[in-house]
């Protein structure tokens, strides 16, 4: 539907975007934005001007007869040259201009001597030259003919080679059934932006929010256009097409322009920096760019200040004169009433606000909490201060950003056990101050426990305290304020939720101005103001009045305790010696033991997901090597030879061979079940390396395998083969932490008297002694702790001594670490 305006309306600014080329797709979310109403609903009327013959876009823009321009990545040239223009937004993520060639060129390095229609020495066609140079073709090597904005001279064969558009030409080639090549310069690493919305530098200083709502409007149109293709469509056959498109193009354009916004992948009209900066580097390499300033991109990037107060909302705020806030009377430190003041972090947070605000901040004085929240739905209030959302609240409130984030738990009587999981304490009742938005968080989730609701937090503990309930919660700092500043009966925390309470500004929902005014000045605060705040109220000391007699009993019941600790520590010393040594034996114990534990379920839950992948995998792979059965059908059918295409297909199906072998290797390795079975070492070893083989690859490491050991083995294959990769694992790292020049790992099983053995050595240049020693200890790495557990040696140990009743050891060899499996002989099978 597209929006008028009526007589009563305010007119709309006119303004003018000068277009790169003709009225087609390419444009279709400028289209959108206009004919939506998205530019009218900003204010704005905006014409659109077709790129003619002898129109240089940066000129239109510049001397004002075009208030905004869509130029090419040349755009970061001309402002590197000391054009004053400001770039506001990027569509095209890559650049659709490719090279078109006749069927029978299948690679660039055949151009020498060729003709190529519309190649110039433009800055434009630079990720062209790129592309041609990594095939050694230069400039002088090729035949330019200038461009005829047409695809005649293709056809009829008069050039070999075409720069084209994939939005446009590879269209009218394929309805004149032409069969052609093309060679993208993305494929070799030529990415260019491309559609780039730009204006002039005096646009950006006279009318920054005019800027920012034009971006921001045609953002949306874009949006809209690439969701709703068939309907822009027939709005350019209707109104925009001075082509004479056809549908069936325009919906071939539509398509191809889709693949090249990435939306999926890219936020529509986002800038990357680091693009622009690499694309700067080429041009300044290519010599279009004399210089680059190191801090260009942040006069060149627009970006307005997002925080500031717009025009409306400072007279707002002046027609509003002073703003009316509701609080927690009883929530310290967080926030309280006392003597009439509104005191605690949200009273210094409004020091902040009402400074930046320019006008008064009133506390409308409750007596509770719900008191407050009634003021808020009755609109008695314009802010309820420092508010968690819940469904009901956002009903008559928005929300900002979280100002505090608060850890939540339950406090109970110190007789009461710790609780790891609520579902152990379903039935049980706890109370929490009531209308908090903590109750909404305990029914949803644990809808098992019973809520006792309370007037306050004092109400709360004195519950708790005369046994009334279960526990009592709330946020931590709270609790702990209440018990430092109150008397109450010892109380533990016994449980903490999962889940923060997240405190920003509740807003009136029909105060939109107020809401946006607090969004901005929310997101302004500064870590230094709010670490300044936090260090105050949270690192500070509550304490009561000094009570001397109290001090005088403790000292005294303490000197008491002294003399008797004195005359039965003597007696009691040895038994606690012995006592500590049998009870760290045993903790050592259950420490190893829950550490295998743990380690294998990690096993069988990798296990799981690997089966689960493999799954998913094997469809896909068996449809790919469908369609190359299809292919080779067709193509044999149509008598059609190209070894190239048979190459291709042969690649196609070894790949996906390896693939469905791979996930077939790491699917057996996580074998849940752990039977003993007859193998050979050789073979797990070599599965082991191909499992390891694309990393072993990439590090550029040599491996030499000596296998003398022939016969078959009795034992746990899977767990053997973790050992295997363990190692591997341990000297392809240390190797590459070395930067050793020829990396190598040395592989050699042989048998010596009656036993088995398997060295793994490389030449990192081995591991000093104070790791070797510590090497096979639980948690014990020489990794970064983001690298490794060091969790893999100690369970290697563990396997080969205790599941293969072998020998695992490890010493300093040849300039690198060896480590040396030994196994009986009385495994053989």
């Amino acid at each position: 539907m597209i929006s008028t305006l009526n007589a009563n309306e305010p007119k709309l600014d006119k303004i003018t975007l000068q277009l790169q080329w003709k009225h087609q797709f390419e444009f279709a979310g400028f289209y959108a934005a206009k004919e939506k109403g998205f530019y009218a609903d900003i204010g704005l009327d905006v014409e659109f001007v077709e790129f003619g013959t002898s129109t240089n876009i940066i000129d239109e823009v510049l001397s004002s007869r075009a208030d905004y321009g869509l130029g090419y990545s040349s755009i970061i040239s001309d402002y590197l040259n000391g054009k004053d223009i400001a770039f506001l937004a990027n569509f095209f993520k890559q650049s659709p201009l490719v090279l078109v060639t006749q069927k029978d060129i299948t690679s660039l390095s055949q151009l020498k001597g060729a003709k190529i229609e519309g190649l110039s020495n433009s800055i434009d066609n630079l990720t062209l030259f790129a592309m041609l140079d990594k095939f050694g073709i230069k400039d002088s090597d090729v035949n330019k003919v200038p461009s005829t904005f047409k695809i005649d001279n293709f056809v009829n064969k008069k050039v070999d080679v075409l720069t084209a558009f994939t939005t446009n030409e590879l269209f009218l080639l394929d309805e004149a059934g032409v069969k052609y090549n093309v060679f993208d310069p993305i494929t070799y690493g030529a990415k260019y932006y491309d559609l780039n919305l730009f204006t002039s530098k005096e646009e950006v200083l006279n009318n920054p929010n005019r800027v920012q709502k034009f971006k921001e409007a045609s953002i949306k149109g874009w949006e809209y256009a690439l969701n709703h293709q068939n309907e822009i469509v027939e709005l350019i056959l209707r109104k925009y097409n001075t082509q004479n498109k056809s549908k069936k193009a325009l919906l071939f354009e539509a398509k191809q322009v889709e693949q090249i916004v990435l939306a999926k992948v890219h936020k529509i009209g986002s800038i990357d920096s680091h693009r622009i900066k690499t694309i700067a580097d080429n041009f300044l390499e290519n010599g279009f760019v004399k210089s680059i300033k190191k801090d260009f991109l942040k006069d060149f990037i627009f970006k307005i200040d997002e925080n500031k107060l717009t025009d409306e909302e400072l007279n707002y705020l002046i027609n509003k004169k002073n703003i009316k806030i509701c609080i927690d009377p009883l929530w310290m430190p967080v926030e309280a009433i006392v003597d009439s003041r509104h005191v605690g972090i949200s009273a210094d947070y409004w020091k902040l606000f009402e400074s930046e605000l320019g006008i008064d901040v009133e506390v409308v004085k409750t007596q509770s909490w719900s008191a407050s929240i009634d003021k808020m739905k009755n609109k008695k209030c314009d802010v309820l201060s420092f508010s968690a959302q819940t469904q009901d609240r956002k009903k008559y409130s928005n929300f900002t950003d979280s100002i505090l984030d608060l850890s939540l738990v339950v406090v109970t009587s110190m007789d009461k056990k710790s609780v790891i999981d609520f579902d152990l304490i379903d039935g049980v009742t706890l109370a929490v101050v009531k209308d908090y938005a903590l109750i909404s968080i305990i029914r949803n989730k644990y809808p098992n426990i019973n809520i006792l609701e309370v007037k306050n937090i004092d109400e709360g503990l004195k519950m708790l305290d005369g046994g009334k309930v279960y526990g009592f919660a709330d946020t931590a700092v709270a609790i702990d304020y209440a018990y430092k500043n109150a008397s109450y009966s010892d109380f533990k925390v016994s449980a903490h939720f999962n889940e923060k309470l997240q405190l920003g500004l509740a807003i009136q929902k029909d105060e939109k101005t107020l809401y946006n005014i607090f969004k901005k000045i929310v997101r302004k605060i500064s870590p230094e103001q709010k670490k300044e705040i936090i260090e105050k109220w949270f690192y500070s000391k509550y304490e009561k009045q000094f009570d001397y007699i109290l001090f005088y009993k403790l000292i005294a019941l303490a000197v008491v305790i002294i003399f008797i600790f004195i005359y039965r520590h003597y007696y009691i010393r040895k038994l606690n010696k012995e006592l500590k040594i049998e009870v760290q034996n045993e903790l050592k114990k259950s420490e190893k033991k829950d550490k295998m534990i743990y380690h294998q379920s990690k096993l069988i839950a990798m296990g799981e997901m690997i089966e689960n992948i493999a799954h998913q995998w094997r469809q896909p792979l068996s449809q790919i090597n469908s369609c190359v059965l299809v292919i080779d059908d067709a193509l044999e059918e149509k008598d059609i030879k190209n070894k190239a295409i048979e190459d291709k297909l042969l690649e196609i199906e070894s790949l996906t061979k390896h693939m469905s072998n791979t996930i077939n290797d790491f699917k057996n390795f996580f074998d849940k079940d752990k039977k003993k079975t007859s193998f050979r070492l050789d073979d797990t070893m070599k599965k082991s390396i191909k499992i390891l083989e694309g990393k072993i690859s990439d590090k550029n490491i040599e491996v030499s395998e000596t296998f003398e050991i022939q016969s078959s083995f009795f034992g746990y294959q899977n767990e053997l083969q973790h050992v295997f990769l363990a190692i591997i694992n341990n000297a392809i790292d240390a190797l590459e932490s070395k930067n050793v020049d020829t990396s190598s790992i040395k592989i050699e099983m042989k048998t010596v008297d009656k036993s088995h053995y398997i060295y793994i050595c490389d030449n990192a240049g081995g591991i000093n002694k104070e790791s070797i020693e510590k090497i096979f200890e639980p948690y014990y790495t020489t990794k970064y702790k983001t690298q490794g557990t060091g969790l893999g040696l100690y369970i290697s140990k563990r396997i080969i001594e205790e599941s293969m009743g072998g020998k695992l050891s490890v010493k300093n060899l040849d300039g690198g670490a060896c480590f040396i499996i030994e196994l009986g002989m009385e495994n053989e099978y």
